[in-house]
């Protein structure tokens, strides 16, 4: 069998290589025209025959100047500071060619226009008047070295005629050149936008496996990715759902992974609005810390971070509600624990691999407290309670003992902002057989206003009728479910009021 030879690929060009390579070959052109009308000035008899050498120097000093350029290439050699200078050796040449020509007017005039031409698309009005003195320049040494008198004359129609073809040509490659150059810019903004994309799509990707304030500030080069740690005070946070280990060999794999999404993307979402660096995910249990690599102060950051823990409790009622609507019995409740102190922050590992996290025995403790904190609560050390007592109503719980401490630990419930306190609770969460209410006065957006209070004018109407009410509603920062077939009798009118008492404080403080 004949063996088949593959097929050559061509060899892809960048559209600015592409570019400069037309731009050398419309300079090689204009030395072509200036070759070709001395040629034919000579086999007209116009010029004696030695000029012949003229012609092959005008020939072959572009090709001698394009190999030298092709070498330094090749070395790395930064040809940047030579253009400008090539430009005007380019000038000096023509004006030789010029004074070959015996300044003959309309042959001169085409070498000026190709010249100058060429030299003002490449540098502007200062090249061209450097420009204009090499010319001159040059046809001056030529003029002396050929005892040419600095005169115009008059050359033969025919030579005329053989010049103005000559700069039609170099004018119609000239066009040609810059329709190919604005071509390849076009291929070249395309191919950028292509890579521009490119970057983002694949920057969008990796920003999912790094915390949002890490993955900002190594694209804006305020951080760089190399192998560095510090001291600074933190408030670090560890939570994990209570018995997940057990409920996750009673639930479908399919079930299993949908909860732990949801559940991984709502506390995400609570983390990242209140500005907590999210260290990382194992299982079910969640790693955040406040501090690093952006602090509002020791203070701040624990209210935050203490704010973040009391808002994931309370949007847990809500989960739990999306979670029963979906057939999942099992109540899955959350343990927080919560420390300030000082911690070794940043970049540990490798050159090729490393990981952005925190080490230190207030880390360690924060774990603990969540270890030891009851289901549904927050437990915070009394470090984080001296930061955030002004602003969260905590309740002491004790001293606790835990494993790598030799001495008591002091901790404390945290339970509400006080804000909050009394009747200006943000926050509502009632449960009972067949009717569940959850609600966050400060996450209802105004656009699901009319939504809800139709949902509970609607549900109250039917059950004061005697009307069977079967009914699952949820919007941002609410859930309602109410089933008449559960509900007892005597909890109706109870139920049926407190969705009255709900629909009032939505109405009043959720502003369209």
């Amino acid at each position: 069998m004949t063996a088949h030879k593959p097929r050559s690929r061509r060899v892809y060009l960048d559209p600015m290589e592409r570019a400069r390579r037309w731009s050398n070959y419309i300079r090689l052109l204009a030395f072509a025209v200036a070759a070709s009308m001395l040629l034919a000035g000579v086999a007209l008899h116009l010029y004696p025959s030695h000029y012949l050498l003229i012609a092959a120097g005008l020939l072959g000093y572009p090709l001698l100047i394009q190999t030298l350029m092709t070498v330094a290439e090749k070395r790395d050699w930064r040809l940047d500071r030579w253009q400008a200078l090539l430009v005007q050796l380019d000038a000096a040449i023509i004006g030789v060619g010029a004074a070959a020509l015996h300044f003959a007017i309309i042959p001169g005039l085409v070498l000026l226009i190709v010249i100058h031409a060429n030299a003002m698309s490449s540098g502007g009005l200062r090249t061209w008047f450097f420009t204009l003195i090499s010319t001159a320049a040059g046809a001056a040494l030529a003029a002396l070295a050929l005892g040419v008198p600095p005169q115009p004359t008059n050359a033969p129609i025919i030579l005329s005629v053989f010049s103005l073809l000559g700069l039609g040509v170099y004018v119609g490659a000239a066009a040609f050149n810059a329709n190919q150059q604005a071509r390849f810019l076009r291929l070249a903004q395309s191919r950028v936008r292509e890579q521009q994309q490119q970057a983002v799509e694949m920057s969008r990707k990796l920003a999912k496996y790094l915390p949002p304030q890490v993955w900002g500030s190594l694209f804006s080069g305020t951080r760089d990715a190399k192998l560095e740690t510090r001291r600074k005070r933190l408030t670090v946070f560890f939570s994990d759902i209570k018995g997940f280990s057990t409920i996750s060999e009673e639930l479908p794999l399919d079930t299993l992974t949908r909860i732990l999404n949801t559940y991984l993307s709502e506390m995400t979402r609570i983390a990242l609005r209140h500005g907590g660096t999210i260290d990382k995910f194992i299982g079910d249990a969640i790693m955040v810390f406040f501090g690093d690599p952006k602090s509002a102060g020791a203070q701040e950051d624990a209210y935050r971070c203490a704010a973040m823990a009391i808002e994931m409790q309370q949007h847990m009622h809500l989960l739990r509600q999306r979670w029963k609507r979906q057939g999942i019995e099992q109540k899955l409740e959350i343990r927080i624990g919560i420390n300030t102190g000082y911690a070794t922050v940043g970049n540990f590992g490798t050159d090729s691999r490393m990981d952005y996290t925190i080490l230190g025995t207030d880390v360690n403790l924060a774990s603990r407290l969540e270890s030891a904190c009851r289901p549904g609560n927050v437990l915070v050390s009394e470090a984080t309670y001296e930061l955030i007592k002004d602003r969260v109503q905590c309740r002491a719980v004790g001293d606790i003992q835990v494993k790598g401490f030799n001495r008591p630990i002091p901790v404390f419930e945290a339970q509400e902002f006080k804000r909050n306190a009394g009747g200006k609770r943000r926050f509502v969460s009632l449960e009972t057989q067949g009717f569940g209410l959850h609600m966050d006065l400060e996450r209802i957006q105004s656009i699901d206003k009319k939504p809800i209070l139709k949902a509970l004018a609607r549900s109250a109407s039917e059950l004061k009728r005697g009307n069977p009410v079967a009914l699952d509603f949820e919007a941002q920062g609410f859930a309602l479910h109410v089933d008449s077939e559960r509900l007892r009798a005597r909890e109706k009118e109870r139920v049926r009021e407190l969705m009255g008492r709900a629909a009032r404080k939505i109405q009043e403080q959720v502003r369209v």
